[in-house]
């Protein structure tokens, strides 16, 4: 889960942002080698905030209930069209600070949904794969 400043902090020039590192397999926390809580950085922290906001469910945020994926009402026991999946993708995205423009390519089959979200900052394209 992300905190609050990740989610309402803009990303001035010259401020970096903190991101605590998930293991991208247990989605859970882990230490560095000196034994503190495990701390990423970009391009991976980008990546990492974007798979976050898109996992987002709307509601989920309390100070924010209007953020996230309408995945109650309009995911789960739905077929929705991709074309919508891709716009709330695209629009999650685009509120984590240092993105620039998310383009989800997404690919729904069999009642299971993959892809990625190619993301563009101001210096650099970063994939983010989908997987089911």
């Amino acid at each position: 889960r992300r905190n609050a400043e990740h989610y309402c902090a803009t990303k001035p020039n010259n401020v970096t942002m903190n991101t605590l590192y998930l293991v991208p397999e247990t989605w859970d926390l882990t230490v560095d080698a000196s034994g503190n809580i495990a701390m990423a950085s970009d391009p991976y922290a980008i990546a990492q905030d974007v798979a976050s906001a898109c996992r987002l469910w709307q509601g989920e945020a309390l100070f924010d209930t209007s953020r996230g994926v309408p995945y109650k009402s309009s995911v789960l026991g739905q077929r929705p069209p991709v074309a919508m999946l891709t716009e709330w993708f695209r629009t999650e995205a685009k509120t984590v600070p240092g993105v620039v423009d998310a383009t989800p390519i997404l690919i729904f089959e069999n009642r299971q949904l993959s892809g990625q979200i190619q993301i563009t900052t101001e210096t650099e394209t970063i994939n983010v794969n989908i997987a089911n």
